[in-house]
């Protein structure tokens, strides 16, 4: 009991990267197997594997899994947690508790999309919850924006946290030109996130009040416009895919490096 204790209360930069890396290999696990759900519902025309009701709760947690809680949190909460304090000479994250915070929610996140599985109005308008069917839908739209809501404050509280970590506690030997690539991409990574993740958890709050407030802002027929949560969506959807390439870039870059004993090209320069 101790143990666990130790693991749920902890702030240590190094437990919390493995918790993302845990939870984040659960997601892709629980993600795959519905992904073998889709396809045998798929092998044939008239195969009835699982209801549509059904198919459409699978397709929405596989696409929720995949890109919320496996690819991203994988990248930049495990190797960002874990190695930029060890990398920039840091004892540890800059804010602590908040970082255990962060991952609490991300975990939180992963549970209350596990959960969409087994309730009765789950959401089905996939990962992407265009409007006007997800307005229009008996299903539970409002699981569907808290669920992302929950991912997307946690990657924005452990931007926060990794990005001043970076900025304020590297030690006194390690200026700019000493980062490694798996830093500044990371780094990178982590910018692109903090801009984005508010924009897409707007247009899901927007959503929400349009479903059961009465607001019209992707209604047309009342001077809206769907295109909007579009735009919005794709805001933060489409840096999303550099910041799951940014890191594994950086990683990869520095492993090739250092197996081939030579620099990168512009890196650790002196100064």
């Amino acid at each position: 009991m101790n143990i666990l204790a130790s693991w749920v209360f902890t702030t240590d930069h190094k437990r919390i990267g493995l918790l993302y890396l845990f939870g984040s290999l659960a997601a892709f696990a629980l993600a795959g197997i519905a992904a073998l759900v889709i396809r045998i519902q798929q092998y044939d025309p008239g195969i009835s594997f699982v209801t549509g009701q059904t198919y459409y709760n699978v397709l929405y947690f596989h696409g929720a899994a995949m890109i919320l809680a496996f690819l991203i949190p994988g990248l930049t909460g495990f190797f960002g947690n874990y190695f930029i304090p060890l990398m920039i000479g840091a004892r540890d994250v800059a804010f602590p508790r908040l970082n255990a915070f962060a991952v609490h929610l991300f975990l939180a996140g992963i549970v209350l999309a596990l959960i969409s599985m087994v309730v009765p109005d789950a959401p089905d308008m996939l990962w992407t919850g265009y409007p006007p069917y997800s307005i229009r839908t008996t299903a539970n739209t409002a699981f569907y924006v808290f669920t992302v809501h929950l991912f997307s404050v946690s990657s924005i509280l452990s931007g926060i946290n990794l990005i001043v970590t970076v900025i304020m506690m590297r030690a006194p030997n390690v200026g700019w030109n000493q980062l490694n690539m798996t830093v500044w991409c990371i780094l990178g990574a982590l910018l692109m996130n903090l801009i984005d993740s508010p924009v897409l958890a707007a247009a899901l709050t927007m959503l929400l009040t349009d479903k059961y407030i009465g607001t019209h802002f992707y209604d047309a027929t009342q001077g809206g416009d769907a295109v909007l949560y579009q735009n919005l969506f794709w805001f933060y959807s489409h840096p999303a895919v550099y910041v799951i390439f940014l890191p594994a870039m950086g990683i990869l870059f520095d492993v090739i490096a250092t197996m081939a004993k030579n620099r990168i090209f512009n890196s650790c320069l002196s100064g």
